[in-house]
This record gives C-alpha cells, sequence and structure tokens, in this order.
C-alpha cells in the first residue's frame, strides 16, 4: 500500500508539473504573438499617418478665394472677381437639379409656329 500511495503522489506531482509547464509555455506563445501584433499595429498606424501627411490638403472655398485674390492681388494690383463658375471633374455626370434647370431653360426659348 506504501509503495502504491508514493507512486500516486509521484505521478501526480509529475502530471501537475507537465500541465503547469504546458500552460506557461502556451501563455508565453500567446504573449509574444501580442506583442508582435502590437508592434505591427503600431508600424501600420506610423505608415498611415505619413501617408496622410504627404496626401493632398484640403481647404475650405471661403479660404481658397481669399488667398486667390490675395495673390491676384500681389502680382496684378487691384483685382476684381468678375465670376465665380464650379468645374467638374471629368466623367462627372450632372446632378438632377442641373438638368432640371436646365431643361427649363432650355423649354422656354422654343419658338412657335405661327397659325
Amino acid at each position: 500500500m506504501q509503495e502504491t500511495l508514493g507512486f500516486t503522489i509521484k505521478f501526480s506531482i509529475v502530471g501537475i508539473l507537465i500541465v503547469f509547464s504546458a500552460l506557461t509555455f502556451i501563455s508565453i506563445i500567446v504573449s509574444l504573438l501580442k506583442r508582435t501584433d502590437d508592434r505591427w499595429q503600431a508600424h501600420e498606424l506610423s505608415q498611415q499617418e505619413a501617408t496622410a501627411s504627404e496626401g493632398e490638403a484640403n481647404i475650405d472655398i471661403l479660404t481658397l478665394v481669399i488667398i486667390s485674390a490675395a495673390a491676384a492681388t500681389v502680382l496684378q494690383g487691384r483685382y476684381y472677381v468678375r465670376k465665380i463658375r464650379r468645374i467638374r471633374r471629368l466623367g462627372a455626370k450632372p446632378g438632377s437639379w442641373t438638368v432640371q434647370g436646365r431643361s427649363i431653360l432650355l423649354g422656354s426659348h422654343l419658338v412657335s409656329k405661327k397659325k
């Protein structure tokens, strides 16, 4: 009985050590993967910030008009804005309001036949 009890205790201790060593190994692997993922995300974020800073600067229309008028005044003296028009991109479809307005305008210029 003593032999069986001694063997059982030794076997239990070896089993517990194996389980805890496997759990420790798994936790180390998971922490290394987490660190690698955090570094990768930080690297991607820094690349996105660098790309965003190199991108096109967006300014509002009022600022654009003021800067244009100031530059024109410096170059040519007094400058008057006569007309501001929107330039559509190539291949862009006109909006429904534009189509409706043009159809009303062009429809008002119909020449009626004399009876």
